[in-house]
């Protein structure tokens, strides 16, 4: 196996350093694109990435010398997996990097919410003091439930502990935690008990708007729903019908199923009507899927990256 390895998005320098003492020779090219990297050197038996460009079966065949693709973060939908996996490809990704990150912003978004700081912030630069209005419930006396029990489910359940709230777990894969703290129970008892919703999921094509009228119309009603996972596992429209009948009281996400395989939404100027509306709701907190994107996290993903790549090498 030759010993080059091609960086074509942003990667802590840890991980550079280490893979040099392993005598893995790293090529960084945060510009590369897609038809970039179709034409370039067979030579490498590595590729480190996050959402630069999808990977699919026409770059896999060009690339004979791949060996491993690591992705750095969680969610793998932009990288053909499967066929990867045929071609003898190892797919690697570190979502553990950043589990208590996106655990951090989804405690944030949900004391926003519960707390009105937004609109409340808002309404005082307005020259409006509306303390009655503002009033709010304490996360302690409220029953959260965590969609999703992976990574950054167990780490927002862990934040959650410390508050005293009631913390209901699903987990469409898994069952049998040891967490004492947590109650598995089914999708709709969760729904329908639930004063918060946080959803912690993967995007596969079985989970594509996995959350939608019929899962919002078993929501218990003025639910806080909040998304840090991926955006297309919510219909949107189904949402914004939610919060209009205050079914949802308050939504809050970090992410958009309007987002290309880059992370990216369209120009305003090309928002369709579904995100247009959203973005114009009082009562819809949105950040640019920002959870996971911390200095530490970086740091964090270099290292488990490193620790996966020498293990795949037998080094």
């Amino acid at each position: 196996m030759n010993n080059h390895v091609l960086i074509v998005d942003s990667v802590h320098q840890t991980l550079i350093d280490n893979l040099a003492s392993l005598n893995l020779i790293c090529e960084v090219n945060q510009s590369m694109s897609y038809d970039d990297f179709l034409l370039s050197s067979k030579k490498y038996c590595g590729l480190i990435i996050r959402n630069r460009f999808p990977i699919d079966k026409k770059l896999i065949d060009a690339k004979s010398e791949l060996k491993f693709i690591v992705r750095i973060g969680s969610g793998i939908e932009h990288i053909d997996s499967e066929y990867c996996s045929r071609k003898g490809i190892a797919c690697i990704s570190t979502p553990e990097g950043n589990a208590p990150a996106v655990a951090e912003h989804s405690l944030a978004l949900t004391l926003a919410a519960l707390k009105h700081l937004f609109s409340a912030d808002k309404e005082v630069r307005q020259g409006e003091w509306l303390r009655n209005k503002n009033k709010s419930y304490q996360l302690s006396s409220a029953t959260v439930g965590i969609i999703g029990y992976g990574n950054t489910g167990q780490a927002f359940a862990k934040l959650l502990r410390h508050f005293g709230s009631t913390i209901l777990i699903y987990d469409k894969y898994n069952h049998g935690f040891p967490d004492d703290w947590i109650r598995e129970v089914t999708l709709g008892e969760l729904l329908q008990k639930s004063d918060i919703i946080s959803i912690h999921i993967n995007y596969i094509p079985e989970n594509h708007y996995f959350i939608n009228k019929e899962t919002f119309n078993l929501c218990k009603k003025g639910a806080i729903f909040i998304n840090t996972s991926r955006g297309a596992v919510v219909n949107t429209a189904d949402l914004i019908d939610a919060l209009n009948n205050k079914k949802i009281r308050m939504a809050a996400l970090d992410v958009l199923e309007f987002e290309n395989s880059n992370l990216q939404i369209p120009p305003k100027s090309e928002w369709n009507n579904t995100l247009q509306t959203l973005s114009e709701m009082d009562n819809v907190i949105l950040t640019p899927h920002i959870a996971g994107q911390t200095y530490d996290a970086d740091k964090k993903h270099a290292e488990i990256a490193f620790k996966k790549i020498k293990a795949f090498l037998n080094l």
